[in-house]
């Protein structure tokens, strides 16, 4: 017996699975019910994925796999939807595809009795957990050279997070460019993938893609929205940044921004799942995630299964933002030369990227009491202290063989000058505003 549960995407079905097959008690298998549970997994698939030709093909795997008694072995539901998965898999080579183990979810969904929405209570704790994770939007910030950046760990139901997305786009609006973390976000709904898409463009309707839906045989598209409650920016440069956690409806935002050339995407190439659908009971058992639609971009008329979305820029995903925040601050000052307020961040950057090494000897030349400061010598390494203000030391990282970023301090930097023969004489307190001071340099202080 089997009940089918809607859901939006992968997102918010995997979240079920992984929450509550932790607290399923485990318990032995019979053959008997490895049996239905095989069977009834065989005609979910017939009547209800994408591929009905690759459907009959996994459900015909899977009796194979029983009769030979591949699973004779896997008396722990875990390991049985373990090895269900893996053979849909070699099949389907379609990564939404999950069973897992979770019988008090599979009740839950049976007792609903074939109706399509979830109780008022599931309902009221569902939303009590996406407003507790602020809809998604994990961090909004400005970084430094004015570049807005949006950590974005999902996409979640547009109707309760419009007034969200508002006001983070709001916040970045005076921004040189934006910045959208897409590196630990595994999917959700397409229709917040269609709103937040809508902010980067003007007000003429964009096809940003389709969804084919095997049940009613029907093709819907995603456009862009004529109506948003927040500011619109269709000309500010956008960054995506992507790893191989990245999937579902996090590539499809990546792969609609990169057909259309709205976006540049950086990072490592996404996960490669393209086929939306739903979850479903099996046998008071188990759940199970079956891709019941799959998405049809209009420029290219296919989609990112199987192959993920590959990058612009190609790096790995702890280096991504470091280098999509460089690359943008250079393409803004590349149209505005004059824009002398960005040098100062892409300095740093371009040290933080390219680290600059400098050699002991030339270190520990620089150690020394200065007026009213010390850099101290330790470990390898040059450290800042101010004594009049604070005894703690700050790290000192080098941008130049002169010039040094100061921990904690962003909008301030330490210039060593030297004499003719090379010898540090002094230091300069450089502040991003422009401002800049003198101490010389008196007795050194080095450990």
């Amino acid at each position: 017996m089997m009940k089918k549960y809607i859901l939006n995407l992968s997102l918010v079905a995997l979240a079920v699975f992984t929450s509550f097959a932790c607290q399923a008690q485990a318990q032995k298998l019979s053959k008997l019910q490895k049996q239905k549970v095989v069977t009834s997994i065989g005609k979910l698939m017939k009547d209800y994925y994408v591929f009905p030709k690759v459907a009959d093909q996994m459900a015909a795997y899977l009796e194979k796999q029983q009769k030979n008694e591949a699973y004779a072995k896997a008396n722990d539901p875990r390991d049985f939807g373990s090895l269900l998965t893996r053979d849909l898999l070699k099949i389907s080579k379609d990564k939404h595809i999950r069973v897992r183990f979770n019988p008090k979810r599979a009740k839950q969904m049976n007792s609903s009795k074939g109706k399509r929405k979830p109780s008022p209570e599931a309902i009221k704790a569902a939303e009590a957990r996406n407003r507790s994770q602020n809809y998604g939007f994990k961090k909004v910030e400005i970084l430094p050279g004015n570049v807005g950046y949006i950590n974005l760990t999902g996409f979640f139901r547009k109707d309760k997070a419009e007034a969200t997305v508002a006001s983070a786009m709001g916040f970045l609006a005076n921004t040189e460019g934006i910045i959208i973390d897409l590196r630990q976000n595994g999917g959700g709904s397409p229709a917040m993938v269609q709103l937040i898409c809508s902010y980067f463009f003007g007000e003429k309707p964009v096809h940003l893609n389709s969804l084919y839906w095997r049940k009613k045989n029907r093709t819907q598209e995603f456009w862009t929205l004529k109506e948003l409650k927040g500011q619109r920016m269709p000309d500010k440069p956008l960054y995506i940044l992507t790893s191989s956690n990245t999937f579902s409806a996090a590539e499809e935002f990546s792969y609609n921004m990169q057909n259309l050339q709205r976006a540049t995407i950086v990072g490592e190439t996404t996960g490669g799942g393209a086929n939306p659908g739903g979850g479903f009971s099996v046998e008071n058992l188990f759940i199970m995630f079956v891709p019941t639609g799959r998405a049809i971009n209009p420029i290219t008329k296919t989609n990112w299964e199987g192959v993920g979305v590959v990058p612009h820029i190609k790096t790995s995903a702890s280096q991504a933002l470091d280098k999509a925040h460089l690359e943008l601050m250079k393409a803004v000052k590349a149209k505005n030369p004059k824009a002398t307020n960005l040098d100062w961040a892409i300095q740093g950057l371009e040290a933080k990227t390219h680290p600059v090494k400098l050699d002991k000897a030339t270190l520990k030349a620089y150690a020394g009491a200065y007026t009213n400061r010390r850099i101290i010598f330790k470990a390898g390494n040059l450290y800042y202290q101010r004594p009049s203000i604070s005894k703690k030391m700050r790290k000192l990282t080098p941008l130049t063989q002169t010039l040094f970023a100061v921990e904690g301090i962003d909008y301030f930097r330490i210039a060593f000058k030297k004499d003719a023969k090379g010898n540090a004489i002094a230091v300069q307190g450089v502040y991003e505003q422009g401002n800049r001071d003198l101490s010389k340099k008196g007795s050194i202080v080095s450990k």
